[in-house]
């Protein structure tokens, strides 16, 4: 479909792929609002309010007649000749309060904050207590309609909070990060990265003229065209169920990178004397995460050619990597010159799994940790993006003489610097989970030096690639 039949769905016209595109991103992504409308998860969230207050109704109704012996006029009577310590109306009329109250401020002010449903839930759970001590309960039967009731609004009052908290706010603040991550890349002329995320692209584009597209499609390796056909063809095989998984992970991982990066928010936490500025923030599973931005005197995609294509060569320059290897992916059998030796290429051509073991910190404060990651690389516009996250494999189970850590989604980007385009301004993306009992400020400055230890050591090793870069040419 073109673009502009794209466009046209979300111009909410009647189209008839409309609906499905609608019913598509609010499966996908609940909490975004769909052409201005309420977000799907908050809707749910209305629609439980209002369930809670008719089902609190029709219980109290049936609580009454059961009790009453099917005597309408005992409705009534609940109502008009109320008292605390006998009638169960006022349970109603808590549910009553709870359903204005958040209608009026979740869904026709549309407020993004906790504390209006803590306030309800606060207030109705105290008011159950206080009528469960002074209400005067019915010993001659066996069925104590009035104690469900209470108790089950008392419960559905809790449930309402956890959701605001745990899912509606998340879910919605998820899709507010998409959309400031679109808005800050600009001149984007891209395809979706995920499988039918051109939707959303369009979407986006629909829902603010600033938003540009930022999904770019798989574009061939730098490198040899030759090579890339060899390492597609060698990789045109069914993949198994857990490398689809690699392979997912991996695409998950570069969109929430990508988001995350261009997010605002950042704090600056450290600036070296060359420049390099290392910022930080609350990531998404509330731990901190770390931004690097700095310059290297070289092209941008010689430079991501090497941290791509050649990771095992890592530990020769970076003296955080004690080693580095690739570990999954779909084997190619060499069987040229005699030799039956099984070549390690990647899962397909851009997603590979790598293990990674990291030197002790300065002076032992932080012990070596390893890692195993899924990588996921791609070109966005001008900038070349290569993603990380950490996942369990089978082939490399955790060692007892070292702790596993875990990275979230992380990323380097590699692009042409403003201002001198034949250098590299320089990205990174860190969340990491060292494990272990480690205080705060001690990972706060293990990491930021390891950071700033990792740019003098690419600066270092940046002749050298360069001049090899260099020699390759000449001899072609």
């Amino acid at each position: 479909m073109s673009r502009h039949g794209h466009m046209a769905s979300f111009g909410g016209h009647g189209s008839i792929n409309s609906v499905s595109t609608d019913f598509w991103l609010a499966n996908h992504f609940p909490g975004m609002q769909i052409n201005g409308r309420m977000s799907a998860v908050r809707r749910f969230f209305c629609l439980f309010v209002t369930f809670d207050f008719l089902f609190t109704s029709l219980f109290w109704a049936i609580c009454v007649l059961i009790e009453k012996k099917g005597r309408y006029e005992a409705l009534v009577e609940e109502i008009i000749c109320y008292n605390i310590r006998s009638s169960i109306f006022d349970v109603v009329m808590v549910a009553a309060s709870r359903f204005i109250i958040l209608l009026l401020f979740y869904a026709l002010l549309h407020i993004n904050h906790w504390w209006m449903v803590a306030i309800t839930t606060a207030g109705s759970c105290g008011f159950f207590i206080c009528k469960s001590l002074m209400y005067k309960w019915s010993y001659q039967t066996s069925y104590p309609f009035e104690v469900t009731l209470v108790l089950l609004s008392f419960f559905i009052a809790w449930i309402e909070a956890w959701f605001v908290d745990f899912r509606v706010l998340p879910q919605e603040a998820r899709a507010k990060s998409i959309l400031e991550a679109a808005s800050n890349c600009d001149h984007l002329e891209t395809d979706p990265l995920l499988p039918q995320l051109e939707r959303v692209r369009d979407y986006l584009s629909h829902y603010s003229e600033s938003i540009r597209d930022f999904y770019s499609p798989v574009e061939s390796l730098i490198g040899s065209d030759e090579e890339d056909e060899e390492a597609a063809q060698s990789c045109q095989r069914k993949l198994s169920p857990q490398e689809r998984e690699f392979q997912m992970s991996g695409l998950e991982a570069m969109q929430q990178a990508w988001e995350t990066i261009n997010s605002s928010g950042w704090k600056l936490e450290k600036e070296s004397s060359h420049g390099d500025t290392i910022y930080s923030k609350l990531g998404p599973r509330g731990s901190k995460i770390y931004k690097l931005v700095g310059v290297v005197d070289i092209d941008a995609s010689v430079l991501f050619n090497e941290f791509t294509h050649n990771f095992e060569n890592m530990p020769s320059w970076n003296k955080a990597i004690t080693l580095g290897r690739v570990v999954q992916g779909c084997t190619r059998n060499d069987t040229s010159h005699g030799n039956t030796a099984a070549e390690f290429v990647k899962i397909d051509s851009c997603t590979d799994v790598v293990y990674q073991v990291a030197a002790e910190g300065p002076r032992g404060i932080v012990s070596a940790r390893d890692f195993v990651c899924v990588r996921h690389w791609k070109k966005i516009d001008d900038s070349w993006v290569c993603a990380v996250i950490s996942i369990i494999c089978k082939d490399e189970p955790p060692q007892k003489n070292i702790v596993r850590g875990e990275n979230g989604p992380g990323c380097w980007v590699f692009q042409p610097d403003e201002e001198a385009p034949k250098k590299c301004s320089f990205h990174w993306l860190l969340d990491t989970d060292l494990k272990g009992w480690i205080p705060q400020y001690v990972i706060d400055q293990a990491l930021t030096h390891a950071m700033t230890d990792f740019m003098s050591c690419l600066r270092s090793y940046a002749p050298a690639l360069k001049a090899v870069r260099s020699q390759q040419q000449a001899a072609r």
